[in-house]
């Protein structure tokens, strides 16, 4: 009886974890958009930021606040690959989550 209870737990879990997985990716598909990206965001305060947004070949710089979001200046002379320089800079590269977690215990065996 503990067995058959112990399985089940095994197997929901394993199913949800499928699921969510499987309806994260299908949503990450229509979340984005085909004309427009933020490229980078600076958060000042809890409710404030500072965004770029890339709307077709253009770059605006943004305020975003509780209050709304209002241009600050558009961005003239940027090349496509400025943004992408900077994110190896600062490390934002996206990890897998099975690889930073056997990373950390690799170091932990040590």
């Amino acid at each position: 009886m503990i067995f058959i209870t112990f399985l089940s737990v095994i197997l929901v879990l394993f199913l949800s974890y499928w699921f969510t997985k499987y309806v994260g990716t299908k949503t990450m598909k229509f979340r984005g958009s085909r004309h427009m990206e933020v490229v980078d965001r600076l958060p000042i305060t809890q409710d404030k930021s500072i965004i770029i947004v890339k709307v077709e070949k253009n770059y605006y710089l943004l305020s975003v606040s509780q209050n709304g979001i209002g241009l600050i200046k558009e961005l003239d002379g940027v090349d496509d690959g400025a943004f992408e320089v900077m994110d190896e800079f600062q490390g934002t590269k996206d990890h897998d989550f099975k690889e930073v977690l056997s990373q950390y215990f690799a170091n932990r065996k040590k």
